[in-house]
């Protein structure tokens, strides 16, 4: 399932914190920039998980990052996501349906994610 972390302001999020935040992180993820400037994607990644791997990418307005994986590891990253923004930064974790929907603050928890998601 496709799962997304989206702010209501576009470049909260920049390719180069993002970047460097994920490697200080997940030493072992692996980060692609997107040369194409016609592609709404600035970067694209994979990460290590527990259960899996996380796989997305950042959008170029710095305002979404589209993402999937199991929900286990998808919500330990939603975290980290939250992490980068500034506090207070209105934010949302959401599948590509909105089935699932939750809104993200400093405080949020994994467990407050998974029963968004009924888990």
């Amino acid at each position: 399932m496709n799962y997304f972390v989206i702010t209501e302001r576009q470049a909260v999020i920049t390719a180069s914190a993002f970047t460097l935040s994920m490697r200080s992180r997940w030493p072992v993820a692996t980060l692609k920039e997107v040369r194409n400037p016609a592609s709404s994607h600035v970067l694209e990644f994979s990460v290590p998980m527990l259960h899996g791997e996380v796989t997305g990418s950042l959008n170029r307005e710095g305002c979404s990052i589209a993402f999937i994986g199991d929900l286990q590891d998808c919500a330990d990253f939603t975290l980290w996501c939250r992490e980068l923004l500034p506090p207070g930064e209105p934010a949302t974790f959401c599948d590509e349906s909105m089935t699932g929907s939750r809104d993200l603050t400093a405080s949020t928890t994994l467990a407050d994610i998974f029963r968004a998601f009924g888990h």
